[in-house]
């Protein structure tokens, strides 16, 4: 699988409320990078648990949506849409890293 299916892969499963499947898609080593909006500050997170441990606290209704995305080989950069009940809806731009059908690194930056 590479990295387009394995980002379509990993959407859906967010998007289904199947969070531990989504989780299971990222790497042992993973890296997750969160930007701060309107500043140069930036949060990583290192490993599974502690990558997936993020999107377990988004919460109930929590959905990332693709508006466009492009290939490049083993990356996968998307425009995405992020909703989380009672926040107002933020325009990312989520930048995928894909070996061997697991996501090894997710940066995510505000638009």
């Amino acid at each position: 699988m590479g990295a387009t299916e394995t980002v379509d892969l990993f959407f859906e499963l967010i998007n289904d409320d199947r969070r531990e499947d989504a989780i299971a898609l990222f790497a042992e080593h993973a890296i997750l990078g969160i930007s701060v909006p309107g500043s140069d500050e930036r949060t990583n997170l290192h490993g599974r648990d502690k990558v997936g441990g993020w999107f377990v606290r988004a919460g109930d209704g929590f959905r990332m949506y693709a508006n466009d995305g492009r290939s490049m080989g083993a990356s996968y950069i998307a425009d995405v849409t992020v909703m989380r009940p009672g926040a107002q809806s933020m325009h990312v731009e989520a930048n995928f890293r894909v070996e061997g059908a697991h996501i090894v690194s997710l940066f995510l930056q505000p638009i």
